[in-house]
């Protein structure tokens, strides 16, 4: 088990030693500032977005708008407790090495060294189930920025020398599973009210 997630059979360091070339000096600083936009703060901010939103228009908007509303509030709800709750739950039973423990001439120990970030990583799972949830109401233009934001989330958690590349794909993958499973309950729920 730990070949497969913490080594990655062999690609894991390796992966990560390309990425991490691509650091430069004031990137852990900037990923420390940034990294408020891939957190629990992220999912609080759009959802008070939502509540400014819907508060705006809840007098004029036709009732499919409002109902558009209430789903994208609920699954941002729902989704959220799911990741939140497997992220925290997994990081604190892998307890994996450090990159700075595992390579510690290539990476400087990241300061405070008091949180715990590990397998799954936050910032992936937080950026994918975001983008995932808010994906089929986006325009193009909307989409491209999605994207953008989840590659950064995903990039920035390696190239800062806070994530494995594996800890980053988990994270990624349960961000989708984690919106995905929000937007089946609201279905299920649905279908078990309608008369």
């Amino acid at each position: 088990m730990k070949e497969m997630l913490y080594d990655g059979y062999g690609s894991n360091e390796w992966l990560f030693t390309i990425l991490y070339s691509l650091n430069f000096p004031y990137l852990d600083n900037f990923w420390k500032m940034a990294s408020y936009a891939y957190s629990y703060w992220a999912v609080g901010f759009v959802v008070l977005a939502v509540c400014g939103h819907y508060l705006r228009i809840r007098h004029t908007a036709p009732e499919q708008k409002i109902d558009d509303l209430a789903v994208i509030l609920f699954t941002i709800i729902t989704a959220f407790s799911v990741v939140w709750c497997c992220v925290y739950t997994f990081q604190n039973v892998t307890l994996l090495p450090r990159p700075w423990m595992v390579l510690p001439d290539l990476v400087a120990p990241t300061s405070p060294l008091l949180g715990h970030e590990g397998l799954p990583a936050s910032a992936p799972a937080i950026s994918s189930m975001l983008a995932c949830l808010f994906w089929r109401y986006a325009n193009t233009w909307s989409k491209r920025l999605l994207l953008v934001y989840v590659v950064l989330g995903c990039l920035l958690s390696i190239i800062s020398g806070v994530n494995w590349p594996s800890e980053v794909a988990a994270g990624a993958a349960l961000g989708f599973l984690g919106a995905g499973l929000g937007q089946r309950y609201l279905r299920f729920g649905r279908k078990l009210a309608a008369p």
